[in-house]
């Protein structure tokens, strides 16, 4: 803001705090429309809440909305120590009784031991391993390179070979020996291990790493093994001890043998999940109800779209759904009800009670693609939540209305500089006046007393 840097030097007025208020006259339809725009902008903030709450609700709504919430089961091992299980939305309710014989375990050989890993070399340039796992080889540049180059190698090539999965380590038996390892990445005996050394022109090397032509019985340190179970009688043999196509839709996890003991495994709804999705459907609901209830007495007072998505919402639960072939027809066959303030609650109770008499029919009534009313109510929030929906739209408009008010704001600055600029320009010319006016009295004073004197001594 502009000011006089002597003000009322001629005139004695406070020139400053006159420009200030009559200002302050001016700029009262500037700051109605700041005032505007801040209420604007509320109400944008306000649908930023409203978009959140929207969007948390739905996520809730969408977790029903899905089958497979109602066919999720669980898988429960009663003794975990000897294997664990899980279940998917394939598996049936069931009770089996497994015995863990043997573990798969994967075969592992070493070779010859050698004084270090680092500086004795192993062959000659040219000279390659050739690792067969399964009908599938791996070759090895090998020759001329030290026993951790090699394992380096072998390492490499693996894991670019998509067939041949084998892990070579070094093992430092004393200061003086050391030894190659070698460990298939899986279990069984599918997934042993042939290994052959060659020389530059493919004949086999003899005597290298201690190894004539292939490793011998005496170099597996860990024979490949198959993992055998028994299942309600049946002798079942896998390759892994993760085990997923005897029981349909389980999964075993083998971790101890037990070869004579059964242990029950009970495969069963998982009605605890259902229970979960259920209340956390009821909770966002009353979240939400809240969140429209606080934003209809705040940022969106007088706002239709509040009023809006709250009729929408309850239309879908106060519309029973129909054409559906179940045992249940409302929410409140399964223990959802209104209270009198407007919000949800659930009898857990009656939820489970309906779990265990139908629940196809539990799953019909939120989940059907046509009057479920999971589908029905994530319907309404996807119209809300469209790029062209409701609350775009309010965005939008709102926006507009801030564009128009910031030009018009950007205007009337610009006005009110000029205004202000000719205030001051006004009143420095009134105060130059005031002094010059000023100055010349008191001239004519001086004149006057001076006459006045002559006169006086004349007499």
């Amino acid at each position: 803001m502009a000011s006089i840097t002597a003000p009322g030097l001629g005139s004695g007025l406070d020139v400053n705090s006159i420009v200030s208020q009559l200002m302050a006259l001016e700029q009262r339809p500037l700051v109605a429309l700041q005032q505007k725009e801040a209420g604007y902008y509320a109400q944008l903030s306000a649908l930023g809440q409203l978009r959140s709450a929207v969007s948390t609700y739905q996520s809730s709504v969408s977790a029903l909305k899905s089958s497979s919430v109602f066919q999720d089961y669980s898988a429960t091992s009663a003794d975990t120590a000897k294997f664990t299980a899980t279940a998917d939305s394939t598996a049936a309710k069931g009770t089996y009784n497994i015995e863990v014989q043997t573990l798969a375990v994967a075969q592992k050989r070493a070779s010859d031991s050698y004084g270090d890993s680092d500086t004795t070399t192993v062959g000659n340039a040219g000279d390659t391993m050739e690792i067969t796992v399964d009908g599938n080889t791996l070759s090895v540049d090998m020759g001329a390179k030290t026993l951790t180059e090699i394992a380096d190698a072998i390492n490499v090539a693996s894991t670019a070979d998509a067939d041949v999965k084998v892990t070579a380590s070094i093992l430092q038996v004393s200061d003086s020996s050391f030894r190659l390892l070698l460990t298939s990445d899986n279990t069984g005996i599918a997934n042993e291990m042939t290994v052959e050394f060659l020389d530059s022109v493919s004949a086999p090397l003899g005597d290298l790493l201690g190894i004539e032509g292939t490793f011998l019985d005496g170099d597996i340190i860990q024979e490949a093994d198959d993992a055998d179970i028994v299942v309600d009688g049946y002798a079942i043999t896998r390759s892994s001890n993760t085990i997923t196509d005897v029981i349909e839709g389980v999964t075993l996890n083998l971790l101890e043998t037990d070869p004579g003991v059964d242990v029950k495994l009970d495969v069963s709804l998982d009605a605890g999940s259902i229970n979960s999705a259920v209340s956390s459907f009821v909770s966002a609901y009353n979240t939400l109800q809240g969140t429209l209830e606080s934003l209809s007495s705040s940022g969106l007072s007088g706002d239709s779209s509040v009023r809006l998505i709250q009729r929408q919402v309850r239309s879908v639960f106060n519309t029973p759904p129909t054409g559906l072939t179940g045992s249940f027809t409302s929410l409140t066959d399964l223990g959802i009800e209104f209270q009198k303030d407007g919000t949800l609650t659930l009898d857990s109770t009656d939820l489970s009670d309906a779990l265990a008499s139908d629940l196809n029919s539990v799953e019909e009534l939120f989940a059907d693609d046509d009057q479920g009313y999971a589908f029905r109510l994530d319907a309404v929030m996807d119209d809300v939540l469209a790029s062209d929906g409701m609350i775009d739209s309010r965005e939008d408009g709102i926006n507009s209305r801030v564009d128009r008010i910031q030009d018009s704001i950007e205007v009337m600055g610009r006005r009110l500089g000029m205004v202000e600029s000719r205030l001051f320009a006004q009143f420095s010319a009134m105060d130059a006046l005031v002094a010059n006016l000023q100055s010349t009295g008191s001239f004519l004073t001086q004149q006057m007393d001076i006459l006045n004197n002559l006169a006086k001594r004349n007499n």
